[in-house]
């Protein structure tokens, strides 16, 4: 006699469910954390979640705290001077060439100035030049001038 209890291999007793199909989903939709959307909590972070700001808060205060920002200036002093200098030039250029030219364009002012140089110079320069004590005592005031602009008194 054989027995209910057992089954025939090539039988199956319950058919099983065909997988189900996979699917795209239309719409997405994403919730927003609380400490997200409240304005209450941006200065308290909470445990676990976000924090980047006050990281970076924190770690800004420790630089500070270090001192660094003094050793960055004082480093950076020399060349910073050096920049503003040259700035400070090319205005002083650019306004001298603007009233140069505003003069220029001007009609008989060039030539009056030119006139102006010769004069003072027939007038002063020539009889200094030509006698050697007037030339001596000129060339040595020079000399004293540039020496004191230098600091080499």
């Amino acid at each position: 006699m054989a027995d209910d209890t057992t089954t025939n291999p090539n039988t199956d007793p319950a058919p099983q469910a065909a997988p189900p199909e996979p699917s795209i989903a239309a719409t997405l939709v994403i919730e927003a954390s609380p400490s997200a959307s409240s304005p209450d909590n941006e200065a308290e972070p909470q445990s676990g979640e976000g924090g980047e700001w006050e990281l970076l808060l924190g770690k800004l205060r420790q630089w500070l705290d270090q001192n660094e920002l003094n050793n960055l200036w004082a480093q950076a002093r020399k060349p910073v001077t050096i920049l503003a200098a040259l700035v400070g030039l090319l205005l002083v250029l650019r306004v001298y060439s603007a009233v140069l030219g505003a003069l220029e364009s001007l009609p008989l002012v060039p030539g009056l100035l030119e006139l102006a140089g010769v004069v003072w110079a027939v007038r002063y320069g020539i009889p200094k030049l030509l006698r050697s004590s007037e030339r001596e005592r000129l060339l040595g005031g020079l000399n004293q001038s540039w020496k004191a602009f230098r600091g080499k008194d």
